[in-house]
């Protein structure tokens, strides 16, 4: 079998959940004896009529100006010198984008859903101009005629399936899976500026200016959180790093508890995970939320005890498993969660120990590879849709 692996971001490239999956993805086909071919459709620079290609740990990238993925002979050519089975795409942007060509060659296409088009808590600022317009017509073809939809968390099939008219039967939950393995091997330390032994560690990690994320709910709940444990320091692994320095104005006395580390590499995240007591995921009730983020997948790998707010899969994930505990989206319900891990050791080891079965089960990409090959093989039998 041989996948065509369709983005409209470059691989690789930032290190981020979007960016990161289907790199994931790729390394753990590989072992199966799939053949994985990607194929980059970028929208700028505009220029350009022909394809580019480059070799990403032995996997041929083409990067493919809008020339040739909007008249579909750019995916038509790679087709010629890597025949492929199945076209999976990722996110909306690779989806609309390669929907031309699908169509007109009657390839089955994976849509993969990283979150609902015009749902992002960002939206009114993004806008809802001729382009957001055009991608919500191509998108509703795309669903229309996808042979397959993969949705990382339930809510979003249920969206899928009551709101978009896909049949139950052609839509399946895949969470974002990592390799399980790089929390498994040694790395080395990495240190913590004004961080010791002695102090409990309230860790984030992400983006923290992404509003889903929720990261201010995480900000205005530190001071209770500081009153009530002065040995507390919270350290948000992430950037902007000038984001850092707003967040430690706003804590005003409580400012230098606040770490912020920019630009790490995913060895560093690991070993930084490990240095936590609390892993906090304080992100929104929202529909952009209906999406598990790969974020969920690290906290639960590195086996440390969990706060997060309960909404959408968290309940499933976290609640129900043990493997969390479960506040409302607002700062002092945080912070009482927050508190009652670091005062209570024995609540902390119970949370630790149920965090990497979980992992094992939903996020582990040795278990998701067979649930991609399964999906696979269900769409090239099934071929595409023929609409609702």
């Amino acid at each position: 079998m041989r996948v065509l692996m369709v983005t409209s971001f470059p691989i690789p490239g930032e290190y981020d959940g979007t960016a990161m999956l289907p790199i994931k993805i790729l390394r753990a086909l590989k072992p199966r004896g799939v053949d994985v071919v990607v194929a980059h459709l970028r929208l700028r620079p505009a220029g350009g009529l022909a394809a580019t290609r480059a070799d990403f740990e032995g996997t041929p990238v083409f990067t493919v100006p809008p020339a040739a993925w909007l008249a579909g002979r750019g995916l038509e050519k790679i087709a010629r010198e890597f025949p492929f089975d199945v076209v999976h795409a990722q996110h909306y942007g690779g989806a609309t984008r390669a929907s031309f060509a699908c169509r007109r060659n009657g390839w089955p296409m994976v849509y993969e859903i990283h979150s609902l088009l015009g749902d992002e808590v960002e939206r009114d600022r993004l806008g809802r101009g001729v382009v957001f317009r055009t991608y919500q017509a191509l998108e509703r073809k795309v669903v229309d005629r996808a042979a397959w939809v993969i949705a990382l968390g339930e809510p979003v099939k249920d969206v899928v399936v009551r709101e978009k008219r896909v049949p139950a039967d052609r839509v399946s939950v895949i969470y974002p899976g990592i390799d399980l393995g790089e929390y498994e091997r040694p790395v080395p330390d990495t240190p913590i500026p004004g961080v010791g032994p002695e102090h409990k560690v309230v860790m984030y990690i992400g983006s923290i200016v992404h509003p889903n994320q929720g990261v201010p709910i995480l900000i205005d709940a530190l001071p209770r959180i500081f009153a009530g444990r002065p040995d507390a320091r919270c350290v948000l692994v992430g950037g902007p790093a000038e984001a850092g320095e707003e967040y430690r104005r706003k804590l005003g006395e409580y400012g230098d508890r606040l770490v912020v580390i920019t630009g790490t590499t995913p060895e560093q995240v690991v070993a930084l995970s490990r240095r936590a007591d609390v892993l906090v995921h304080p992100r929104l009730a929202c529909r952009e939320n209906y999406s598990v983020q790969s974020k969920l997948a690290v906290y639960l790998a590195a086996g440390r005890p969990i706060v997060a707010t309960d909404f959408g899969d968290y309940r499933r994930l976290l609640g129900d498993t043990g493997a969390g505990v479960l506040t409302e989206v607002a700062p002092g319900p945080l912070a009482d969660g927050i508190l009652q891990v670091l005062n209570d050791p024995e609540l902390a080891a119970r949370l630790a120990a149920a965090g990497r079965p979980v992992a094992e089960e939903y996020f582990g990409m040795d278990r998701n590879v067979d649930r991609y090959l399964d999906v696979y093989r269900r769409a090239i039998e099934l071929g595409p849709r023929r609409g609702s």
